[in-house]
């Protein structure tokens, strides 16, 4: 079976109302994070849509799909109602037990991870802390979670609707 997930892991509380305005739904929530699935599609109908066309401070080596608009920042801050939350973007594509992963974590706009961090060390800086035998991946429960939701599909079309 494979596991292909993008989301934002958000710090502290959301507001699920709010959230969910903006397109987000909680996939899962444990030990004081939230994850937000998302994906390339949804970050770019963001920018578009709020005409903000600057990226995060991304390491190299992301795929191509790798979400990094700013207004990701933006929308974190409006659901969370911080001024620099701290949140993560992650994404997987394994099959079979083959394949990679890719996470950057960040305080508002400041990237905390060094490059080629792994999706434990961005959710150790926002606060996971392993319940051994687990590591972080799994003490939030990403082991179970292993495919992006459908409701994601609505933003390629809005996309090419849009013609980004």
């Amino acid at each position: 079976m494979g596991h292909h997930i993008c989301a934002l892991v958000v710090a502290g509380r959301i507001d699920a109302d709010r959230a969910r305005s903006v397109g987000l739904r909680a996939e899962l929530v444990r030990d004081g994070v939230s994850v937000l699935p998302i994906d390339h599609y949804f970050s770019a109908y963001w920018a578009a849509t709020r005409d903000r066309d600057t990226r995060l401070d991304l390491p190299d080596g992301l795929p191509a799909t790798f979400p990094g608009e700013t207004v990701l920042c933006d929308l974190v801050r409006e659901v969370t109602g911080a001024e620099e939350p701290r949140f993560g973007i992650i994404q997987t594509e394994y099959f079979a037990g083959f394949g990679d992963q890719w996470a950057v974590a960040f305080a508002g706009e400041r990237r905390l991870t060094a490059d080629q961090a792994s999706i434990n060390d961005a959710l150790a800086l926002l606060g996971v802390q392993a319940k051994p035998p687990m590591d972080e991946f799994d003490t939030i429960g990403l082991g179970t979670y292993r495919s992006n939701p459908d409701h994601l599909d609505r933003y390629a079309d809005l996309c090419d609707e849009l013609g980004v």
